[in-house]
């Protein structure tokens, strides 16, 4: 595996506060397909799948908020983090796994394949297009 083969994550907000943006988000993209969120509040747990499948694509954790995703495989899960991000600027820090940033703000829908080569679906393209134009979130 190379350094460009997966995605980290790391949290930039409480977890109360990330999932509430991934909420917002997720909101949004029920309009065109069917996901579903479970927070388990007792071990502080959020999980998201999409509601054609029973294997969730991306969990917050609050005793960890960091992760990684695989390049290739499910795209669902850093669609969800460029919407993240675009709903409340600076959630989320994004990176190659050697470190290099990526800056999600500044994500081209017509560049997905290039970043994720099995989006290839028109759904991937839709909820792509909707990510980046996700207004930003208000503020509480």
């Amino acid at each position: 595996m190379t350094a460009m083969d997966s995605f980290m994550w790391r949290g930039m907000i409480k977890w109360t506060e990330i999932i509430a943006v991934a909420g917002h988000v997720l909101e949004h993209w029920n309009s065109v397909t069917q996901f579903v969120s479970n927070t388990d509040l007792r071990e502080h747990i959020w999980t998201v799948r999409h509601a054609s499948v029973s294997q969730p694509f991306l969990m917050l954790s609050d005793d960890a908020l960091r992760g990684s995703i695989p390049r290739t495989g499910n795209p669902l899960a850093l669609l969800l983090l460029i919407g993240m991000v675009r709903a409340r600027p600076g959630c989320v820090e994004v990176t190659f796994a050697n470190g290099q940033k990526i800056d999600l703000a500044r994500f081209d829908p017509a560049d997905l394949v290039s970043l994720l080569p099995q989006a290839t679906h028109p759904a991937h393209k839709k909820l792509a297009d909707m990510a980046v134009s996700l207004p930003p979130m208000p503020v509480a």
